[in-house]
């Protein structure tokens, strides 16, 4: 089990929540990166310093915004401060932004592919003369030395082709939040064609997720928060069509999510969420009924959910923390555990 935010709070509240995460058992912790927000290297490298066994997982850094040399250091880095607990989740980045920026974004198959290719070859300490269609290098050998153990390396990215690489080079997957069982159930298949294709199984990758959390009190409660809330309404406002029909949602029923959210009326655009789409996409309710969501993910091939607290309060995230490790903390007999209190 993971857990994972976007960088919305300042570094100190969520090496807090790292803290108490680690002392839940959670097994990883992970950090998404926006182009215009505080990121994703720094606040792992803090947590490093105040952890000492969850994993540290960038889900995702793009290769168009960090060079792969300057990625393989950063990455390589990380692993020495933290013992060898790093992973790196690459993608591509939305187009949109990096479009903002005036990056150029061609290739992306291929500019991951040579990515994962350089940071490997700098990791195992060789130097390294390369040429290809993205990148070339001339004689680069990393300063440092090689890295002391293995960096995992996870690939993010819903096209066909990326869910093909991830099956031929990478350590594991992640997918972004929002996704449904369904997609989820796909996006195993596909990666496991690609695996068996090149000679793996698909138990050599972890396929994690992103799932949007929000426990309450009772399930009415939990829809109805989940209803207003602002990321909520903006994911299933660009929610692609493909994922609405996977579910049996006509795609149709977003275009007025859409208008009222980019309006800026969250009451308007909230007012056409319905409880079918919060239960395909997101995870709420209460905390055995989130439990209960989390095992039918894992059936559909997912086995290393990561929750994404929907509520950036710290009284919600610690809710669902805890509910969590109740999955994380359960007995033979099937009994949860008892949890430790959050810290203040």
């Amino acid at each position: 089990m993971g857990i994972g935010f976007n960088a919305d709070l300042p570094v100190t509240e969520l090496v807090r929540k790292a803290q108490f995460a680690e002392g839940l058992g959670y097994d990883s912790f992970w950090m998404h990166e926006h182009s215009f927000g505080r990121d994703a290297i720094s606040f792992l490298s803090s947590i490093s310093s105040n952890t000492s066994r969850i994993k540290l997982g960038a889900a995702c850094l793009s290769p168009y915004t960090r060079h792969p040399v300057v990625l393989a250091m950063s990455m390589l880095t990380l692993q020495e401060s933290s013992s060898g607990r790093a992973i790196l989740g690459l993608g591509s980045g939305f187009p949109a932004r990096l479009d903002l920026l005036g990056i150029n974004h061609e290739r992306p198959i291929g500019t991951i592919r040579e990515t994962i290719e350089i940071c490997r070859t700098l990791w195992s300490g060789d130097a390294l003369s390369y040429s290809g269609r993205n990148f070339s290098l001339k004689g680069v050998k990393s300063i440092a030395g090689k890295a002391h153990s293995k960096i995992p390396v996870y690939i993010a990215g819903w096209k066909k082709q990326m869910l093909a690489l991830a099956g031929r080079y990478a350590d594991g997957y992640v997918a972004k939040g929002g996704e449904s069982i369904h997609s989820i159930r796909q996006i195993t298949s596909s990666i496991e064609a690609s695996a068996s294709k090149w000679g793996r199984r698909l138990s050599d990758i972890d396929i994690s997720a992103y799932l949007l959390t929000y426990v309450g009190g009772s399930k009415e409660e939990a829809l109805g928060t989940a209803r207003r809330d602002p990321f909520v309404n903006y994911m299933l406002s660009v929610q692609d069509d493909y994922l609405y029909e996977g579910t049996g949602i006509d795609p149709a029923k977003k275009k007025p999510i859409a208008e009222n959210y980019f309006k800026g009326d969250i009451t308007a655009s909230s007012s056409f969420i319905t409880d079918e789409m919060l239960e395909a996409f997101t995870l709420v309710g209460t905390g055995e009924q989130v439990c209960d969501r989390v095992q039918e993910f894992k059936k559909s091939g997912l086995n290393l959910p990561i929750l994404q607290p929907i509520s950036m309060k710290a009284q919600d995230i610690d809710t669902v923390l805890r509910a969590g490790a109740m999955l994380i903390g359960e007995d033979e007999k099937g009994e949860y555990a008892a949890t430790q209190r959050a810290p203040k």
